[in-house]
């Protein structure tokens, strides 16, 4: 899909799909069927033979269309999962510095209150555009490198340190699928095939030799619906792109739930 159209609001989104598929539907039944039907002549047997062209198109057609919506919504959902394993496991990490001695507990807690603010603020809307920002990875980069540079003096803090250490690959890798979904999408070679088979599917379903009215009522309806399940697969296609991607909402419960009780700033920042 071009990447303008997930710019474009939600609602509007759904009823230009729905538009486009019933003015297609029009289009052939008023244009495109007077010129083919000159060409390919009419018969008592015309209608049998295009059921017969559409039963099997339509079989393979809807199951490609199942396929690919099931794809979107498991992709959808894998990075939703990331994304409160992300959250989790800061979450842990954070409140587990309050056993590290200070500064190190007050300076990690800082940039890691620091990190979920600019999460919120500043990757989201990046994320709503389609881009990745280097912000989120140097801070966590710096987290790193500060846990990193802790020599624990007793066992317990040993303990504790191996625990926040391995807290902090997990966070690391679900961070990491999150990112994937800004760029996660069903291959444009797909895109193709989904495109191609609903222009065929659309003039197949106008060839019908029937009633002009009950042409255009069942011709709309059909082509709503298809409109409609384009749609879908396409708000589910980038799962963090548009106004209809994932929202922050686990890092905005951390950060409501645990972190903001610590800012001296209250989250104004």
């Amino acid at each position: 899909m071009p990447e303008f159209v997930y710019d474009v609001p939600t609602e509007a989104l759904a009823i230009w799909f729905s538009a486009a598929a019933i003015a297609a539907v029009l289009l052939g039944i008023f244009v495109v069927k007077p010129v083919l039907r000159l060409l390919l002549g009419t018969g008592p047997d015309f209608n049998a033979s295009i059921n017969y062209a559409t039963s099997g198109f339509s079989l393979f057609y809807g199951l490609l269309l199942g396929l690919l919506t099931v794809a979107a919504y498991q992709n959808a959902e894998r990075v939703r999962v990331s994304m409160m394993a992300e959250a989790t496991t800061f979450g842990s990490i954070y409140s587990q510095m309050d056993t590290y001695p200070e500064p190190l507990s007050g300076d990690v807690k800082e940039m890691m209150r620091d990190y979920v603010l600019y999460t919120i603020h500043e990757e989201w809307p990046a994320h709503r555009a389609g881009r990745i920002l280097n912000g989120g990875y140097n801070r966590a980069a710096a987290i790193r490198r500060s846990l990193g540079r802790f020599e624990p003096e007793t066992e317990g803090q040993r303990i504790v340190h191996g625990e926040v250490v391995a807290a902090y690959q997990d966070f690391s890798a679900a961070r990491q699928q999150r990112l994937a979904g800004v760029l996660i999408e069903i291959p444009d070679i797909l895109w193709y095939a989904v495109l191609v088979g609903a222009a065929i599917s659309i003039l197949l379903l106008t060839l019908l030799r029937i009633p002009v009215l009950q042409h255009v009522v069942l011709g709309s309806f059909t082509g709503f619906f298809l409109g409609v399940i384009l749609f879908v697969i396409t708000t589910l296609d980038r799962p963090l792109r548009g106004e209809a991607g994932l929202e922050p909402e686990p890092m905005v419960l951390l950060w409501e739930r645990a972190m903001v009780w610590d800012d001296p700033l209250g989250g104004s920042r």
